[in-house]
């Protein structure tokens, strides 16, 4: 395309019309994109890179931003926040919750405790961020009571998972799971044998302070759990799928003494001694559970469970004081493991 220019004799010269460039709006949608799918926030480094744009253009759009993309009542909605050494950019949450009295702020409290164990990912810092937008929309009286909530309620963890350094699978995870988008995972065992699953995410379950997805792996044509921490490499396809509307990880795991699956196997165990009765019969450690107390204060518990391979670890950490009395199979195998543990120490 050209355009006409009039010289001073009144003849015209045609110069090429220069192509129009939007590459600056393609980044700032790009950028109100990945906020969108990043509630808990987007870090300028990561910004940066994906972008591919220098620390001086990223502020110059955050002011253009913060100065023309408004609420209704003329608030920025996007805004900074800062993780130690870390800024973030995150969609601002201008919603008060006036309403929350301090039990409430207690329960909610205490349930994002248990997220402790995830310190350094994504996870936890989208936990940390609900609580602070929570705790600045309270009155100040009710904050005053708040001041030593983290001594008041505290969660102690027993053998937790480290995953500091699996931060960019977990924020791979969550986003397939809110946009249900297929992941092509490369998994490894305990081993280091393993698979490349393509999976539909299910569900992100936490067990025993560690993470695992469950989906539907097309490579097996059923669901499997995938731990965490052995995935080797995770990418989110294009393709999506439809979430089956029958699923429901309780109904999955139902009947599982834990999350390795297994044959339905009738159990019965003889609790031996007046303590650990007492203290196991406090817990609900299976859905099928049933306790038949003796007067010396011991008891028989029996349960019908689906795999006994975490069954036979948890027995095997009660030591002396749980007698395995059916199946025989069962009993043969925590007999030969206590040899073998024995043949250790002779």
């Amino acid at each position: 395309m050209v355009s006409a220019a009039y010289r001073s004799d009144g003849q015209h010269t045609h110069y090429p019309r220069r192509k129009p460039t939007y590459g600056t709006a393609t980044r700032l949608a790009r950028i109100l994109l990945g906020l969108l799918q990043r509630p808990y926030g987007w870090s300028f480094e990561a910004i940066q890179n994906e972008i591919r744009i220098g620390e001086r253009t990223l502020l110059r759009y955050l002011a253009a931003c913060r100065r023309e993309v408004v609420d209704a009542h003329g608030r920025p909605i996007i805004e900074v926040i800062k993780r130690g050494p870390r800024r973030l950019l995150r969609i601002a949450e201008p919603a008060r919750l006036i309403d929350a009295n301090p039990y409430q702020v207690l329960f909610l409290y205490f349930a994002l405790s248990v997220f402790q164990f995830l310190d350094g990912t994504v996870i936890k810092e989208g936990v940390e961020d609900l609580w602070e937008r929570f705790y600045r929309a309270l009155p100040d009286s009710q904050r005053l009571r708040l001041a030593d909530f983290p001594k008041k309620f505290f969660v102690i963890p027993y053998a937790v998972k480290d995953y500091r350094s699996f931060d960019d699978t977990l924020d791979l995870i969550v986003q397939c799971l809110v946009h249900q988008h297929r992941m092509r995972i490369d998994y490894h065992g305990l081993l280091g044998e393993g698979h490349v699953h393509e999976l539909d995410p299910y569900t992100l379950a936490m067990y025993r302070g560690g993470l695992y997805v469950i989906g539907y792996s097309h490579l097996f044509r059923q669901i499997i759990y995938l731990a965490v921490e052995r995935i080797r490499k995770a990418e989110k396809m294009a393709e999506q799928f439809t979430y089956p509307k029958t699923y429901a990880p309780q109904k999955h795991t139902e009947g599982m003494f834990g999350i390795v699956d297994g044959a339905d196997t009738k159990v019965e165990l003889a609790v031996l001694s007046a303590e650990t009765t007492a203290y196991l019969a406090a817990r609900r450690l299976h859905p099928t559970q049933r306790w038949r107390h003796r007067r010396d204060g011991t008891a028989v518990l029996s349960m019908t469970v689906r795999g006994t391979t975490e069954l036979k670890s948890w027995i095997l950490s009660l030591g002396p004081y749980v007698k395995v009395l059916r199946p025989r199979t069962l009993r043969d195998e925590i007999r030969e493991s206590l040899r073998e543990a024995v043949g250790l120490y002779e």
